[in-house]
């Protein structure tokens, strides 16, 4: 078991508190009901449960039929399907597979039982469906599925690759390209790891890590659709949001010398469907960066930024439509929160709707 400086510890810890603002679209009026190809699923690790909601097109959050999953384990990962038919929910020993009906439904597939066997510190689909990437808990592999068409994993070809990280390692995140080309590992206080990706064959390299300076952490990544640009929130002695560019050979050139500033203690990372707009959850504070991104990914803060969120929150996401933002909030207050894009103030963030979830949502996935 590995640990970590306590200096870094304290930067890690969860603190209450909130500031900022919320930005209200008066024309803007949740509706009801939910959307049948608009799923959010939010892992509460405190109750292990997920809970699943359908996103109606106004922004309404309704419960899933079948929701909460209740689990034996907290849950620590979360991923959909491309094709949005299933759900798999990762816990510290195995992968749980769930259908998703077309009227979003939630069923247990193989009877509940797990469909495989994993140390789930994060997990990935990559763009084509073909394949499932977890990211081990132990820090030290990345295992790899093919998936079936009836929602079960088979071991890869390859079975993923394992690997000797430098530096004290905490997994954090898995990222897959949209091109397909490289993946990217967040490992904490040994920054990132990144890999090439034959989609075609399954085959993983390890090609670079990139170390953060000393007792900081890189939590959370998101890399943009062109698959250029690599996104860090960072915590710690050297916080706030990092860009980089990805070369071919995976190495991390920083597109600044310095760090932009965020809240305190940011700890994840998502962009808007165009790429246009970045948002970093800032865990200490409760609330949301926002940035616009122009040439070569300058960043510049969205008016009203940072915006109020839950408390703790540390898990952020784009739903599929491009029209919302969403939030999970481990200690709540509320446990998930959805946001709309205001229209005249470009890249600035309006409350719309929330929903409770269950004790300590951690971990927020969303359909395609």
């Amino acid at each position: 078991m590995r640990t970590m400086p306590s200096l870094l510890l304290l930067c890690l810890l969860p603190i209450s508190g909130c500031s900022g603002f919320f930005y209200k679209d008066s024309t803007t009026t949740p509706g009801t009901g939910t959307s049948a190809t608009n799923y959010a699923f939010v892992a509460n690790t405190g109750s292990n449960t997920v809970s699943g909601f359908g996103i109606s097109t106004t922004g309404a959050l309704a419960a899933l039929s079948g929701s909460p999953l209740t689990l034996q384990l907290p849950p620590t990962a979360l991923v959909v399907s491309r094709d949005n038919k299933f759900l798999w929910v990762g816990t510290v020993s195995a992968i749980y597979g769930y259908s998703i009906a077309a009227d979003g439904t939630l069923a247990a597939l193989s009877g509940g039982n797990a469909i495989a066997n994993a140390i789930c510190s994060d997990m990935q689909v990559s763009p084509d469906g073909k394949w499932m990437m977890v990211l081990s808990g132990s820090g030290d592999s990345i295992a790899l599925f093919s998936v079936n068409a009836d929602g079960t994993l088979s071991p890869g070809p390859n079975s993923g690759i394992g690997f000797t990280a430098k530096g004290t390692v905490i997994p954090k995140q898995l990222k897959i390209a949209p091109s397909g080309a490289f993946v990217v590992a967040a490992m904490g206080t040994a920054g990132e790891l990144v890999f090439s990706f034959n989609t075609t064959t399954g085959a993983l390299a390890l090609l670079t890590q990139t170390l953060p300076p000393d007792a900081t952490s890189d939590n959370g990544i998101a890399i943009d659709s062109t698959s250029t640009y690599l996104y860090e929130a960072r915590s710690g002695t050297n916080p706030g949001l990092v860009v980089n560019t990805v070369s071919s050979n995976g190495n991390l050139t920083p597109t600044t010398a310095t760090t932009y500033a965020a809240g305190t203690q940011p700890y994840a990372v998502a962009l808007d469907n165009t790429s246009k707009y970045a948002y970093v959850a800032n865990r200490t504070d409760g609330t949301i960066s926002g940035y616009a991104i122009g040439t070569n990914a300058a960043l510049t803060a969205v008016s009203g930024s940072p915006f109020s969120s839950g408390v703790a929150v540390q898990s952020l996401g784009a739903d599929s439509t491009g029209k919302w933002l969403l939030a999970a909030s481990y200690n709540g207050a509320p446990d998930l929160s959805l946001y709309g894009f205001d229209a005249t103030n470009l890249g600035r963030l309006y409350a719309v709707s929330s929903a409770a979830t269950g004790t300590n949502a951690s971990i927020l996935a969303l359909s395609h």
